[in-house]
Protein backbone atom coordinates (compact mmCIF):
# COMPACT_ATOMS: atom_id res chain seq x y z
CA UNK A 1 0.00 0.00 0.00
CA UNK A 2 1.13 3.11 -0.76
CA UNK A 3 2.41 5.66 1.62
CA UNK A 4 -0.30 8.80 1.36
CA UNK A 5 0.83 10.84 4.14
CA UNK A 6 2.74 14.20 2.78
CA UNK A 7 6.26 14.45 3.85
CA UNK A 8 9.11 17.33 3.80
CA UNK A 9 11.52 17.26 0.28
CA UNK A 10 14.40 19.36 -0.59
CA UNK A 11 14.85 20.10 -4.41
CA UNK A 12 17.60 21.44 -5.91
CA UNK A 13 17.12 22.44 -9.57
CA UNK A 14 19.48 23.53 -11.84
CA UNK A 15 17.97 25.45 -14.47
CA UNK A 16 18.73 26.96 -17.56
CA UNK A 17 20.79 30.06 -17.56
CA UNK A 18 19.64 31.25 -20.93
CA UNK A 19 16.23 30.87 -20.13
CA UNK A 20 16.47 32.83 -16.68
CA UNK A 21 18.28 35.48 -18.38
CA UNK A 22 15.54 35.95 -21.08
CA UNK A 23 12.55 35.72 -18.25
CA UNK A 24 13.53 35.06 -14.99
CA UNK A 25 9.63 35.02 -13.27
CA UNK A 26 8.25 32.97 -16.36
CA UNK A 27 11.38 30.37 -14.99
CA UNK A 28 10.45 30.51 -11.41
CA UNK A 29 6.78 30.00 -12.59
CA UNK A 30 7.39 26.90 -14.64
CA UNK A 31 9.30 25.41 -11.68
CA UNK A 32 6.66 26.18 -9.45
CA UNK A 33 3.67 24.53 -11.69
CA UNK A 34 5.96 21.17 -11.43
CA UNK A 35 5.27 21.04 -8.21
CA UNK A 36 2.00 22.30 -8.04
CA UNK A 37 1.11 19.40 -10.48
CA UNK A 38 2.10 17.14 -8.23
CA UNK A 39 -0.03 18.65 -4.90
CA UNK A 40 3.18 20.02 -3.50
CA UNK A 41 2.97 22.35 -0.49
CA UNK A 42 5.89 24.84 -1.27
CA UNK A 43 7.32 26.55 1.54
CA UNK A 44 10.49 27.66 -0.23
CA UNK A 45 11.54 28.39 -3.93
CA UNK A 46 13.90 30.62 -4.27
CA UNK A 47 17.65 31.11 -6.08
CA UNK A 48 20.68 29.73 -4.61
CA UNK A 49 23.72 30.34 -6.84
CA UNK A 50 24.82 30.71 -9.87
CA UNK A 51 28.18 28.63 -10.97
CA UNK A 52 29.77 27.18 -13.72
CA UNK A 53 29.08 23.95 -14.33
CA UNK A 54 31.90 21.23 -14.50
CA UNK A 55 30.69 20.33 -17.72
CA UNK A 56 28.45 21.19 -20.18
CA UNK A 57 24.86 20.20 -19.96
CA UNK A 58 22.47 20.42 -22.64
CA UNK A 59 24.78 22.84 -24.03
CA UNK A 60 25.34 25.22 -21.16
CA UNK A 61 28.16 25.98 -19.16
CA UNK A 62 26.55 27.97 -16.38
CA UNK A 63 23.68 27.13 -14.47
CA UNK A 64 21.18 28.81 -12.22
CA UNK A 65 19.93 26.62 -8.90
CA UNK A 66 17.36 27.23 -7.38
CA UNK A 67 16.41 25.46 -3.94
CA UNK A 68 12.51 24.26 -3.04
CA UNK A 69 11.48 22.85 0.50
CA UNK A 70 8.20 21.55 -0.32
CA UNK A 71 5.66 19.09 1.57
CA UNK A 72 4.66 15.95 -0.59
CA UNK A 73 3.20 12.21 -0.66
CA UNK A 74 5.99 9.89 -1.84
CA UNK A 75 4.21 8.72 -4.16
CA UNK A 76 4.52 12.18 -6.18
CA UNK A 77 8.49 12.22 -6.15
CA UNK A 78 8.48 10.35 -9.99
CA UNK A 79 6.14 13.16 -11.09
CA UNK A 80 8.02 16.19 -10.22
CA UNK A 81 10.24 14.00 -11.42
CA UNK A 82 9.58 13.22 -14.67
CA UNK A 83 8.10 16.87 -14.93
CA UNK A 84 11.58 17.71 -14.49
CA UNK A 85 12.99 15.70 -17.21
CA UNK A 86 10.35 16.89 -19.50
CA UNK A 87 10.83 20.58 -19.20
CA UNK A 88 13.28 22.41 -21.25
CA UNK A 89 14.37 25.18 -18.65
CA UNK A 90 15.20 22.49 -15.81
CA UNK A 91 18.40 20.86 -16.73
CA UNK A 92 18.64 18.35 -13.45
CA UNK A 93 16.60 18.08 -10.41
CA UNK A 94 17.85 16.18 -7.51
CA UNK A 95 15.07 15.62 -4.80
CA UNK A 96 15.68 14.06 -1.17
CA UNK A 97 13.82 13.52 1.91
CA UNK A 98 14.63 16.86 3.85
CA UNK A 99 14.87 14.61 7.55
CA UNK A 100 18.28 16.90 8.16
CA UNK A 101 15.91 19.94 8.04
CA UNK A 102 14.08 20.48 11.42
CA UNK A 103 11.33 22.95 12.14
CA UNK A 104 13.42 25.57 13.38
CA UNK A 105 15.60 25.60 10.34
CA UNK A 106 12.81 25.45 8.04
CA UNK A 107 11.06 28.62 9.82
CA UNK A 108 14.34 30.31 8.97
CA UNK A 109 14.03 29.16 5.65
CA UNK A 110 11.09 30.09 5.03
CA UNK A 111 11.64 33.42 6.57
CA UNK A 112 13.90 34.11 4.13
CA UNK A 113 17.60 33.78 5.91
CA UNK A 114 20.36 32.42 3.57
CA UNK A 115 20.53 28.55 3.72
CA UNK A 116 24.11 28.61 4.71
CA UNK A 117 23.70 30.73 7.69
CA UNK A 118 20.59 28.54 8.59
CA UNK A 119 22.93 25.51 8.53
CA UNK A 120 25.58 27.20 10.13
CA UNK A 121 23.21 27.64 13.11
CA UNK A 122 22.06 24.32 13.27
CA UNK A 123 25.80 22.84 13.55
CA UNK A 124 26.42 25.79 16.18
CA UNK A 125 23.34 24.21 18.02
CA UNK A 126 24.12 20.58 17.27
CA UNK A 127 28.43 21.25 18.45
CA UNK A 128 27.14 23.07 21.68
CA UNK A 129 24.34 20.23 22.61
CA UNK A 130 27.26 17.72 21.91
CA UNK A 131 29.17 19.85 24.36
CA UNK A 132 26.61 19.97 27.23
CA UNK A 133 26.36 16.19 26.58
CA UNK A 134 30.19 15.43 26.97
CA UNK A 135 30.30 17.76 30.42
CA UNK A 136 26.93 16.28 31.98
Amino acid sequence: MADTTPKLYEALFLLNQNAIAADPASVVAQVQEILNRSGAKVHVLRKWDERKLCYPISGQKRGTFYIAYFDVTPTAIAQIERDSNLSEVVLRAMILRAEHVGPKELQDAIAGKSLDEVRAVAAAAAAAAQTEEAAA
